[in-house]
């Protein structure tokens, strides 16, 4: 019968590699950018989106930028009084809309800009700015909530 003695150095070295591959999984593990809450029906749910601008050049030199919001997912329940702070950080101003919502709004640069509604209707929606709604205006700026 063997066994592995494991001593100073190389018991350090296995530790920090358990730990690094707890702390991969975890950052694997929450990597969608998603925003979740808990199962309480009807509670005030609040949540920060920031305005994001990324930039690159083109091997040609052009430079082309997209702008997002972030976090791009949201999800709360049905009932759930939600309170949502824009702040923008990217761009100079960014009106917005919650398509099937009534929900309708303006973000400007330095600011913060807060609806709120009741989730009453399950689905998807799109956070559009009504600004960058496609390619050809450094979009589509999309976000979505998730009503459930």
């Amino acid at each position: 019968m063997r066994f592995l003695i494991l001593r100073g150095r190389t018991i350090w070295l296995c530790l920090l590699l358990i730990i690094g591959l707890a702390g991969g999984y975890l950052v694997y593990q929450t990597a969608g950018k998603t925003v979740t809450t808990s199962n309480t029906s009807g509670a005030k749910k609040e949540f920060t989106i920031i305005t994001t601008e990324y930039k690159s050049k083109t091997e040609d030199g052009k430079i082309i930028e997209v702008y997002r919001w972030d976090p791009g997912t949201i999800v709360v329940e049905k009932g759930d009084q939600v309170v949502l702070h824009f702040y923008g950080v990217q761009g100079l101003f960014h009106p917005f809309e919650i398509k099937g919502l009534n929900v309708k709004g303006e973000v400007k640069k330095g600011r913060v800009t807060t609806v709120s509604f009741t989730a009453d209707r399950e689905g998807m929606y799109e956070i559009i700015c009504t600004a960058h709604m496609d390619m050809e205006h450094e979009g589509p700026m999309i976000g979505y909530l998730i009503v459930d």
